[in-house]
C-alpha cells in the first residue's frame, strides 16, 4: 500500500528504516478484540515501544500517517526520550464533527462500490474486521470527546506535520493545534492538490517539504 514511500525515505534521510504492520493489518496477526477503546491508541503507542525495543532500537524518527500519526504523536508524550523527530501525515489530535462526517460517507460509499475489495489485497481477510473496528470507534459514543491535546504539551522533539488541503479527515485546525501546543519546533503545511494521502497523491510537494525539514533540523547523510 506505501509502494515505494519507505525506501524514498531512507534514501532521503540516510538512516535505516523499520516498517511493520500493526496487528489486524496485512500479514500482521488477527485482532484479538471484538471492540476498540477509548484508549486503543495509546495502548498502540506501547505496542510501538514494544516492537522498537524486541528490536533493540534506542532513538527513532518516526513517520505516521493518519491513525499512525496519531499514535507516533502518542508516542513521542509518553517516551520523549526515544523520539527524536517526528513526520506526521494526516495526524488526528481531536475529535472533529466534520471528519465524522467523512467516516459516515466512507461508510455509505464502501455499501455501493468496491472499497473493500481493494483494501483485500492488502489486508487479506482480516478487511472487513478492520473497516468495521475503524469506523464503529471513530463514530462510537465512548470516542465522542476524545483527543489526546494534553499530551501534545510533553512531546520534545522537532516536528513535521502535514496534510492534504482536500483532506475530508480532518481540518487545518488539526495542524494548528500542534503548532501552537507542541512546545518545541514545529513545522505545519498543507499540501494543495491532495487529500488525505499526500504522499501518494501529490509525491514531489511532500518529499519537497520532508527534504527542507531534514535538512534544517538534521544532517542529511547521503
Amino acid at each position: 500500500m506505501w509502494e515505494d514511500f519507505p525506501e524514498s525515505l531512507v534514501k532521503l534521510s540516510g538512516l535505516n528504516g523499520l516498517v511493520y504492520d500493526r496487528r489486524g493489518y496485512r500479514k500482521s496477526s488477527p485482532f484479538s478484540i471484538t471492540q476498540r477503546s477509548e484508549f486503543y491508541l495509546q495502548d498502540e503507542a506501547v505496542e510501538l515501544i514494544n516492537v522498537l525495543d524486541t528490536c533493540n532500537i534506542k532513538n527513532v524518527i518516526i513517520y505516521g500517517h493518519s491513525d499512525g500519526a496519531t499514535i507516533a504523536l502518542i508516542a513521542a508524550s509518553l517516551y520523549p526520550q526515544r523520539v527524536k523527530g517526528l513526520i506526521l501525515e494526516g495526524a488526528h489530535s481531536f475529535i472533529e464533527d466534520s471528519g465524522k462526517a467523512a467516516v459516515r460517507a466512507t461508510c455509505e460509499r464502501a455499501k455501493k462500490s468496491s472499497l473493500l475489495a481493494s483494501l483485500e489485497k492488502f489486508h487479506g481477510n482480516k478487511t472487513a474486521e478492520l473497516f468495521r473496528l475503524w469506523h464503529e470507534t471513530w463514530l462510537s459514543d465512548y470516542f465522542a470527546n476524545w483527543t489526546i491535546v494534553p499530551m501534545l504539551h510533553n512531546i520534545g522533539c522537532p516536528v513535521l506535520a502535514f496534510q492534504g488541503k482536500n483532506d475530508e479527515f480532518g481540518s487545518i485546525e488539526q495542524l494548528n493545534i500542534l503548532k501552537q501546543e507542541i512546545k518545541t519546533s514545529v513545522s505545519i503545511t498543507e499540501i494543495s492538490n491532495a487529500g488525505h494521502t499526500p504522499r501518494k497523491e501529490a509525491v514531489d510537494e511532500t518529499m519537497k517539504w520532508i527534504k527542507e525539514w531534514f535538512s534544517i533540523t538534521f544532517t542529511i547523510t547521503q
